[in-house]
């Protein structure tokens, strides 16, 4: 993965594309881009069946990255906010394929093509991965958030550590509990 990104030359990139200055805008978003493209490529690791392409995944969750604040407090909130956008571009797919499912938009396939897509199963085990990872924040946001980090953010865990701010045994325990409490909440 590239390097993180300094969240000082965001700071400035950010005021001064604010003031006006349109080169300050491309510099902030060629920065952000490389970042959210090596994210979405680990998360896609992580995510098998996915039917989206790691620059296609990069792009969406890049437009919502911009669609939501740019006044990114810290690395910490950066890589939080890149890895809820491609958790979300990642849970609309997996919906709308599920809707596709009940014949929303038949098309035929050829069996060799079949094999590539993702599974109805693997679409809805996405979803109620997403349901329990909102019940896991409910009750322990840094949790969650390691979960995010690590599976969605493509973070390793030295990574998670310092952008959560924390040891990386704190890692290593978050997340055995919070992969503990999803498997539970997955087979209730």
């Amino acid at each position: 993965m590239d390097a993180p990104p300094d969240p000082h030359d965001i700071t400035r990139l950010l005021a001064a594309w604010r003031g006006g200055d349109g080169e300050a805008r491309e510099a902030l978003m060629q920065r952000v881009y490389a970042n959210v493209r090596a994210i979405a490529a680990q998360s896609l690791r992580n995510m098998p069946g996915a039917t989206l392409s790691a620059t296609d995944l990069a792009h969406e969750a890049l437009l919502r990255l911009l669609g939501s604040e740019l006044d990114w407090a810290d690395r910490r909130h950066f890589f939080h906010v890149a890895a809820q956008a491609t958790r979300q571009v990642l849970v609309d797919a997996a919906r709308r394929r599920l809707a596709d499912k009940r014949g929303g938009d038949v098309q035929r396939v050829e069996l060799d093509e079949a094999k590539s897509l993702a599974t109805p199963e693997s679409d809805a085990q996405l979803l109620r991965i997403d349901e329990a990872l909102r019940d896991l924040a409910a009750n322990d946001s840094r949790r969650a958030q390691t979960i995010e980090l690590i599976y969605f953010g493509g973070l390793t865990r030295p990574e998670v550590a310092a952008a959560l701010d924390v040891s990386e045994g704190t890692v290593d325990r978050d997340l055995r509990l919070a992969r503990a409490w999803l498997k539970t909440a997955l087979t209730a």
